[in-house]
């Protein structure tokens, strides 16, 4: 099997975004502020299955998360709703240190597994992101994670604007309804990268792997 260049291990590498217990779990802030988390709780055991398949590959695996304190809950972010400044002074989700911001259910275990602190939507910025992986080689980033139209996909476009091949792993994504999700898968395959399965990647990487040992 002919693999992709966007799939290709000694190219690629697989981001998961914000896999944590206040966005993925059902005790987490986000499901107690009556957020539905059940496409995220459903999609993890894949995504799991699929790290499991990118370590036997030799792809990179690159974990990012989300810590919110005083030191970056600046005034635009805390009121980005709203018309001006209010009188919001805190975050409650992934608060640094907290349970909410520990992984959930999937987490780094190899010594070269990078994880990147962000406290935006975008893995992108004010990270170290981009430096991490140029000086990992990647040229093409497969995107996993939460919530799907907001940090898994503002990520994807910065990944992209960034001069990255891009790639929404889509049933490896959630989010906490199901036109949020639909409408952001379409506008990457319309607009930014590809669109692929973890069960289409698991079959690349497995042809690479036998490649490599006949």
């Amino acid at each position: 099997m002919d693999i992709p260049f966007r799939y290709d291990p000694a190219r690629c590498a697989l981001v998961l975004v914000d896999v944590q217990n206040d966005f993925c779990h059902p005790d987490g802030s986000i499901a107690r502020a009556g957020q539905d988390v059940s496409a995220a709780v459903e999609m993890v055991p894949r995504l799991v299955a699929l790290v499991d398949a990118a370590r036997t590959a030799e792809v990179p695996v690159v974990f990012v998360r989300t810590t919110h304190d005083e030191s970056n809950d600046s005034v635009a972010w805390l009121n980005r709703r709203a018309a001006g400044p209010g009188v919001v002074t805190t975050q409650a989700t992934c608060r640094t240190g907290s349970w909410g911001a520990e992984f959930y259910k999937v987490a780094p275990h190899l010594p070269d597994e990078p994880v990147i602190v962000k406290h935006r939507y975008s893995a992108f910025v004010g990270t170290n992101l981009e430096l991490t992986l140029r000086t990992m080689g990647v040229e093409s980033l497969l995107f996993t994670g939460v919530a799907t139209e907001v940090c898994v996909e503002s990520s994807l476009r910065d990944g992209l604007f960034a001069e990255f091949f891009v790639s929404m792993v889509a049933d490896c994504c959630a989010t906490y309804a199901p036109e949020l999700q639909e409408g952001s898968v379409r506008a990457v395959a319309k607009n930014f990268g590809t669109v692929v399965t973890a069960e289409e990647l698991a079959k690349h990487w497995s042809s690479a792997c036998q490649a490599l040992v006949g």
